[in-house]
């Protein structure tokens, strides 16, 4: 509510930051996002918020260009500060890798690709049987209500083929980047794609959808490998291609690393974050001599 209460009356800059969920994209695309009453009330408030904020940035131009079509934003400049990795945490490890091992990370639910992955899983096994996939993350429940994704995978390919790791702390999740031979990220969209950035940072070779954030960060064939959404088919055989060729997986994950000390270190982002407030604080400063200038003029 602050959109209304605060904003008229504030006294020091409001920035805002976007980093939505990707259920919005999801509700843009089936007409939902503006839907009476509840949706478009609060639609209302999200586009009364970023008009009257100082400062609006977002995660990814992908992701600023969706917000100011999906909340009809005309003229207001939306800087993009990408996620930052910390390369002091998010680094490769001395642990050889894992040849025949695939990580998920993240929420195990709809939004994140899981129905994709669950038939590339299929595809993958029958081809390479050896292979292992890792999940660590909120397990959500599957179509049916009645079990977790982690349950329904593993009563379809069994624990032999599907490990659940459950949530993860930092420390032992960068283990599992470090030593996993791919991470696996089939999201249907991504505003930024923080997995993404971890495990390229990890050195481990990223197979990601082509949406969003992750289109932007990753280039196909360079830094990653791309594939479209929602298509079953064309993951199985990306996961399959890196299994098979260790040497494109140490080319991608060569040229991924250089590409996260390069545009994503934390130290360049808030270099980045500092220039864009400063300037936003001045403005604003400038801005409220203006008014107290015009007030006294009038008086």
């Amino acid at each position: 509510m602050d959109a209304w209460a605060y904003l008229p009356i504030r006294k020091i800059p409001v920035c805002v930051r976007l980093h939505g969920y990707p259920g919005f994209k999801d509700e843009f695309d089936r007409n939902l996002l503006k839907k009476w009453p509840k949706s478009y009330l609060s639609w209302r408030l999200q586009r009364k918020h970023i008009l009257n904020a100082d400062l609006v940035t977002g995660v990814s131009g992908a992701y600023a260009a969706f917000v100011r079509q999906a909340w009809e934003i005309r003229g207001k400049e939306i800087p993009v500060i990408p996620i930052a990795v910390n390369p002091d945490v998010f680094c490769p490890g001395d642990v050889p890798r894992e040849d025949c091992s695939i990580l998920f990370a993240g929420r195990l639910d709809h939004f994140k690709g899981m129905e994709t992955l669950a038939g590339a899983i299929s595809m993958v096994l029958k081809q390479m049987p050896q292979t292992k996939f890792y999940f660590a993350g909120v397990d959500f429940l599957f179509n049916d209500g009645q079990q977790t994704w982690s349950q329904y995978l593993i009563k379809q390919y069994g624990p032999d083929s599907i490990v659940y790791l459950g949530s993860l702390s930092t420390k032992a999740l960068v283990g599992y980047y470090q030593k996993s031979a791919i991470c696996v990220v089939p999201s249907l969209y991504e505003p930024g794609g923080t997995i993404a950035f971890e495990a390229m940072a990890c050195g481990c070779p990223v197979l990601a959808s082509s949406v969003g954030g992750l289109a932007e960060a990753i280039k196909d064939r360079q830094t990653g490998l791309l594939t479209p959404p929602g298509d079953a088919a064309a993951l199985a055989e990306g996961l399959m291609e890196l299994l098979r060729k260790k040497q494109l997986r140490q080319e991608l994950s060569q040229s991924a690393l250089a590409s996260i000390h390069r545009y994503y270190d934390i130290k360049s982002i808030v270099q980045q974050t500092l220039a864009v407030y400063n300037f936003t604080i001045e403005a604003f400063k400038a801005s409220r001599q203006r008014i107290k200038y015009s007030t006294r003029q009038k008086l």
